[in-house]
């Protein structure tokens, strides 16, 4: 069930939140490349007549689970990372349409914190997968004094 009215760390496994559509110009595809001071050839030319690929930091950045529409995070709350895993499973050209998806798969408690575990997967106009992150988030409740 796609969650559109509970906060995040209230998301139980199965819970969903709101997809992302989205596809990367080359506009900011060049950006990323100057901030992370990678030039490498395929990240601005064509290959084979296809358009330059997609830098992975994108992938990385819109995948978090901040970036779904349905994002809320409670008045007084912190969201941390606390652990990632990243899969990529195929490249990515320019002007691809992709949607990202995230699913809650699981809860636990250790060192006495609440965890979430959430799957963000990143499909592309075709719904072949290209990219998988797993996410283990806590979130952190402000102590009134």
């Amino acid at each position: 069930m796609v969650n559109t009215s509970r906060f995040i760390h209230e998301l139980e496994p199965g819970d969903e939140c709101a997809p992302l559509n989205y596809s990367v110009s080359a506009e900011l595809n060049q950006q990323f490349l100057f901030a992370q001071e990678d030039f490498d050839k395929c990240y601005i030319e064509e290959i084979n007549g296809r358009p330059p690929l997609v830098h992975p930091t994108i992938l990385l950045q819109m995948a978090a689970d901040t970036r779904s529409p349905s994002y809320k995070l409670a008045p007084g709350t912190g969201s941390i990372l606390a652990k990632a895993d990243e899969e990529f499973l195929q490249p990515v050209t320019i002007g691809t349409p992709l949607t990202v998806n995230w699913r809650v798969t699981g809860t636990y408690e250790k060192r006495g914190r609440h965890y979430h575990v959430m799957v963000a997967e990143t499909t592309n106009d075709q719904g072949a997968l290209v990219f998988r992150r797993t996410l283990h988030l806590t979130f952190n409740r402000r102590q009134r004094s």
